[in-house]
């Protein structure tokens, strides 16, 4: 009987999972994806992911120092409004979702 008792907890003991110091932010993290394998643009589109369900507006570096200055951003909406087309990097930013119906959706 103490032979099985001693195999069984020798099994729980094997069985047990391992406690690791890694939490699911952890894991998303730019860093930490890219250093185990994934590429930038994989890490970037996980970040935009997670920005966009908590509902946090994601600005990429780009974005700040070039797309905001008022000549570029000018050049840039007139040939938005001339081809629709034209990625404007706003489905992902400021995509807001409005639950309720208004007067404007019809």
């Amino acid at each position: 009987m103490k032979k099985y008792l001693l195999i069984l907890s020798l099994a729980a003991i094997v069985t047990l999972p391992a406690y690791a110091e890694l939490t699911v932010d952890d894991t998303v993290n730019s860093e930490y994806l890219i250093n185990h394998g994934y590429s930038k643009d994989t890490a970037r589109i996980v970040n935009k992911n997670i920005a966009q369900q908590n509902g946090e507006p994601l600005s990429e570096e780009v974005e700040k120092e070039y797309y905001n200055q008022p000549v570029v951003k000018y050049v840039r909406r007139f040939f938005m409004y001339l081809d629709p087309s034209l990625d404007d990097h706003s489905f992902m930013n400021d995509h807001s979702m409005n639950t309720t119906s208004r007067y404007d959706d019809l």
